[in-house]
């Protein structure tokens, strides 16, 4: 039987859905990270073959895949890309395969063929939309080394910040020291410079650490505050700018573990976006991209879009 695949490729962890030709679903499963710009070719090869391994569980081999979309988190870096490509060809998928950025099969899941904006704020950090005559529009998104204001890695890279400049007296007490510390089991500070630059550390390992923010800003603990506060600021200047850049697009999504998981952040950006402009409709975030890449998938399939 000759199926489709839609996948949803992010920095923690990927969603696949199985559709037939028709798009009718087939059945879905979840796999690891899919991101060829902070994975080695080796992590992406296995989370390929888990990925395989669990559809081959459901009667869907490689061989009888007949189109591939795939959502991938950093596919801005072309290299990303082709290692993906690689990882899939490797894996036996000589079907047609087609690579979106996470951001288009997420806006595409939300809004399906329509109008509207979606902010992400999950590993990374991106702002995407679309306008009234089919063109698209991106803010942000340019990386964790250079960008991803208000993404999981910058809320984990800033408390880490924070930790060592209490360390050495540039900065106050912070909570924060004694969460990321129980949570890495370590007790000095050395142990977390050695942590941070291990040569297999990666940004994901550095995002995780993000979970620690609500709890100790539950404490009123002032730099976990400061910290969220910039959170914030960062993500509403991507939306009101997408909004602004879209001729006044209103219609406004959440993606990502930042903006699903954490209600403070999630609904501080909701009050201040309305305060910028109370004609803001924000839709419910959480649609399954996988979706949103079999859609794109089955328009190019069908020579409806490039």
């Amino acid at each position: 039987m000759k199926y489709l695949l839609g996948m949803d490729g992010g920095g923690t962890g990927t969603k696949v859905t199985a559709a037939d030709m028709g798009g009718n679903i087939l059945g879905r499963l979840e796999a690891g990270a899919l991101n060829g710009n902070g994975q080695s070719p080796g992590r992406l090869k296995e989370t390929v073959a888990q990925m395989v391994k669990a559809l081959e569980a459901q009667g869907f081999a490689p061989e009888g895949c007949a189109g591939l979309g795939a959502g991938v988190a950093g596919i801005s870096n072309r290299a990303a890309g082709e290692a993906v490509r690689a990882a899939l060809a490797d894996a036996g998928f000589t079907c047609p395969v087609y690579l979106y950025g996470d951001h288009q099969t997420a806006l595409e899941a939300a809004f399906p063929g329509k109008c509207g904006i979606i902010l992400i704020a999950g590993t990374g950090s991106i702002c995407y939309g679309r306008r009234a005559d089919g063109t698209y529009l991106r803010v942000g998104g340019y990386g964790h080394v250079i960008d991803d204001g208000g993404s999981a890695y910058a809320i984990g890279r800033d408390m880490l910040a924070a930790i060592v400049r209490q360390e050495d007296g540039r900065g106050e007490s912070t909570v924060l020291r004694e969460l990321v510390f129980r949570k890495l089991q370590m007790t000095e500070t050395e142990d977390l410079v050695g942590y941070v630059y291990h040569q297999e550390r990666s940004k994901k390992d550095i995002a995780a650490l993000a979970v620690l923010l609500e709890p100790a800003v539950a404490q009123g603990d002032r730099a976990a505050l400061e910290i969220e506060g910039a959170c914030i600021g960062e993500l509403a200047g991507l939306a009101l700018t997408a909004m602004r850049r879209l001729d006044g697009e209103k219609n406004l999504t959440f993606g990502g573990s930042v903006l699903l998981k954490n209600r403070r952040i999630r609904e501080s950006l909701c009050r201040r976006l309305r305060e910028a402009d109370a004609g803001i409709h924000i839709a419910e975030g959480g649609q399954d991209a996988s979706l949103g890449a079999l859609r794109l998938l089955r328009e190019n399939l069908a020579g409806r879009k490039c």
